[in-house]
C-alpha cells in the first residue's frame, strides 16, 4: 500500500522544506504533548486549581491542546514555510459542514455500543453525582462543552493524522506511515497493558487514517473524534479514556454491579468494552475498503506525482 501520491500526503511537500521524520516525532511527542500541553496544564494546576471532570477542567484541557496545536501551526508556517490549510484544512467552508456530519457520526458510533449495554442491563442509569449538572438544565452548557471537544479532538487529529501521517507518508511505505502515528496515538492514551482499550483506540486511529487519506482533509475525523468523546462524557456520563467522569451530562450511566469489565469497560469507560471494539473493527474495515477502492481508481487514472526531497 502506497500513500505517497495521495493529495493529502502531497500537501506536506508544498513548503520550502519538510521536517525529517525523526524530528517530527520528537516535536509531537516530546515538545508538544509532554512539553507544551503538559506545561500549560501544570501552570493551571498552580494558578487555577479546579476539580477534575468539571466544565472548568474541560476548558483547561482545551486550552492545553490548543496551545500545542498553535505551536505546531507556527512550526509548519515558519520552518516548513507552507500554508496552514495544507495540514488538512482545505476548503474550510465545506469543511465545517463535513465536521458537523462527522460529529453526528461520532455520536452514532459511540451510541451503538453504549445503548446496547444499556438495553441489555450491563449499564444502568444512576442519579447525577452531587454538584453535577444534568438533564434539561445542562443543555446550554453542553453546547459550549461540545466545542471544547472539537478543539481537543481537532488538535489530536492535527498532530497525528494531520502532521505525522503526512510526514511519514512522504518517507515510508504506506503501511508504516499509517501504523506509526496510530501506535503513538494509542500509546499516549496509556493503554499499553490493557488489551481491549488498546485494540479499540488503535482501531479508531486506523479508521481515522484511512478516512483522512480518502477525503484529503481532517474535517470528517475531527468531527467523529469530537462527537465520540462528547457523547461518551457529556451525553451518557461515562468516563472518557479512564479519566474521572465529567460533572455535566445529559444522563449518567455506569456498569451494573454484576456486569464484567470486559463487557462494559469498567472504570475505563465504554472504550474498553468488547461491543466498542467490535463497532470500531467494523468501522475501520469499512474505511480501509473505501480507501483502497478509491486509491485503485485514482492510481489507474492519475500518473505518479514526483515527490520533493524529504531526507
Amino acid at each position: 500500500m502506497s500513500v505517497r501520491t495521495t493529495p493529502f500526503v502531497q500537501d506536506a511537500a508544498t513548503g520550502k522544506r519538510v521536517t525529517p521524520w525523526w524530528l517530527a516525532y520528537i516535536l509531537v511527542f516530546l515538545v508538544l504533548i509532554l512539553g507544551v500541553q503538559a506545561g500549560v496544564l501544570a501552570v493551571f494546576s498552580q494558578t487555577w486549581p479546579v476539580e477534575r471532570g468539571t466544565p472548568e477542567a474541560q476548558l483547561q484541557e482545551m486550552i492545553g491542546f490548543a496551545a500545542a496545536g498553535l505551536v505546531l501551526v507556527l512550526w509548519v508556517v515558519l520552518f516548513e514555510r507552507r500554508k496552514v490549510r495544507t495540514l488538512g484544512f482545505r476548503r474550510p467552508g465545506r469543511g465545517l459542514v463535513i465536521l458537523v456530519v462527522g460529529f453526528v457520526a461520532g455520536f452514532a458510533l459511540l451510541s451503538i455500543p453504549t445503548l446496547f449495554l444499556w438495553a441489555t442491563g450491563a449499564y444502568v442509569q444512576v442519579d447525577p453525582p452531587a454538584g453535577s449538572t444534568a438533564g434539561s438544565t445542562a443543555v446550554s452548557l453542553l453546547i459550549l462543552l461540545a466545542l471544547t471537544f472539537v478543539v481537543q479532538g481537532g488538535v489530536e487529529e492535527l498532530l497525528t493524522r494531520g502532521f505525522l501521517l503526512q510526514n511519514g507518508g512522504l518517507k515510508f511505505p504506506g503501511w508504516l506511515a499509517v501504523l506509526l502515528p496510530a501506535l503513538l496515538f494509542t500509546l499516549i492514551h496509556g493503554v499499553l497493558l490493557h488489551p481491549l482499550p488498546f485494540a479499540m483506540i488503535f482501531l479508531f486511529a486506523l479508521m481515522a487514517s484511512f478516512l483522512v487519506l480518502r477525503t484529503g482533509a481532517l474535517w470528517l475525523v475531527i468531527g467523529i473524534h469530537a462527537g465520540w468523546n462528547f457523547t461518551m462524557g457529556n451525553i451518557y456520563g461515562v468516563p472518557v479514556s479512564a479519566l474521572p467522569p465529567l460533572t455535566t451530562s445529559a444522563i449518567f450511566l455506569e456498569p451494573a454491579a454484576d456486569a464484567p469489565d470486559w463487557l462494559t469497560g469498567g472504570d475505563f469507560g465504554t472504550e474498553a468494552s468488547l461491543p466498542a471494539v467490535i463497532v470500531l473493527l467494523i468501522a475501520a474495515a469499512i474505511a480501509f475498503v473505501v480507501y483502497r477502492r478509491w486509491d485503485a481508481r485514482r492510481s489507474a487514472e492519475v500518473p505518479a506525482i514526483p515527490v520533493a526531497d524529504v531526507a
